[in-house]
């Protein structure tokens, strides 16, 4: 289990090191653990300086190992900023990047931990994909899925990216994510689920898993899970607690594939608390996650955090 720590995003190395003691070592110690999961967002820029040089890429590990941190998932969304989302699959530029932080995730996950997930865009937004794009994407998925096989044998470690289905996008459902993604690879390419959207109802959270157990798929990432969401009256978000039960329930079965990384999304806690200075964020950052623990564990899952 790990919280997303794009809640605060760093344009460079020095800013996402000093980010990390600012919030995420004061949560690890309020939370009572050895270790706390990270999931970090590193913009393309950091991502180039990272696999440019191997200097910065050991001090990053290190940093997460003096502070009781441990990186086994990456947002890839890739933009700008995090809220934006980059090149779509089409663009060499998407693949260059995902590339990247496979490599650089395969270096930081820790030497007990044999497996690392990265999430991504659903491919494109579908008002702008023409019918001969398909192809290209096509082929840009099955070389990351070659260039994946080929990390796994130098580094022991499988990285494997997840394609999240939204509205309005290439991929809108896991349907067409299993039938688009899953078919090229479905060891190192895979779906990542958020409660949020299935709880929404855009697509039947139950049909979603039947699919993904037919098919054998794997569950890359469940993300989205958080206690404000729907917890209070008139919350505009739904709740995601039957979602999260069924969907963990399903994995933990082995009905559906995978071993998903279970991530806590705290994005939207940051604009309401930024004012309140740093104590207020890692408080906040604490209960969610506490929340997220207590509600696992009473699913049956084990936790090292």
């Amino acid at each position: 289990m790990a919280y997303n720590a794009g809640v605060h995003p760093a344009e460079d190395l020095e800013n996402l090191i000093a980010h990390l003691t600012r919030y995420a070592m004061p949560v690890r110690k309020r939370l009572g653990v050895e270790r706390l999961g990270v999931g970090l967002w590193l913009a393309p820029s950091v991502a180039d300086h990272l696999i440019a040089d191997r200097i910065e890429l050991v001090r990053l590990r290190r940093s997460l190992e003096e502070r009781g941190l441990e990186v086994v998932s990456l947002n890839g969304t890739g933009g700008r900023n995090l809220d934006s989302p980059g090149p779509d699959w089409a663009k060499p530029e998407r693949y260059r990047y995902t590339m990247a932080l496979a490599k650089i995730l395969a270096f930081l996950l820790p030497d007990d931990v044999e497996s690392g997930s990265i999430s991504t865009i659903p491919i494109g937004w579908r008002r702008d994909w023409p019918a001969d794009l398909h192809t290209i994407a096509a082929n840009r998925l099955e070389r990351l899925s070659r260039e994946l096989r080929g990390l796994y044998s130098v580094t022991g470690k499988t990285i494997r990216v997840g394609f999240e289905p939204w509205p309005g996008c290439v991929l809108e459902t896991t349907e067409q994510a299993l039938e688009r993604v899953c078919g090229i690879d479905s060891e190192h390419l895979g779906v990542c689920l958020d409660a949020c959207h299935l709880a929404g109802g855009t697509e039947e959270p139950g049909a979603a898993l039947r699919n993904l157990a037919r098919a054998g798929a794997p569950v890359v990432k469940l993300g989205h899970l958080h206690a404000h969401a729907g917890e209070s009256p008139g919350g505009e978000a739904p709740t995601t607690g039957s979602v999260l039960q069924d969907t963990l329930t399903a994995m933990l079965s082995g009905t559906v594939n995978g071993t998903a990384h279970v991530e806590v999304e705290t994005h939207g806690l940051a604009v309401p608390l930024r004012a309140k200075g740093p104590g207020a964020l890692v408080n906040a950052l604490a209960e969610e996650l506490d929340w997220a623990r207590r509600n696992l564990t009473s699913l049956g899952l084990q936790l090292a955090a």
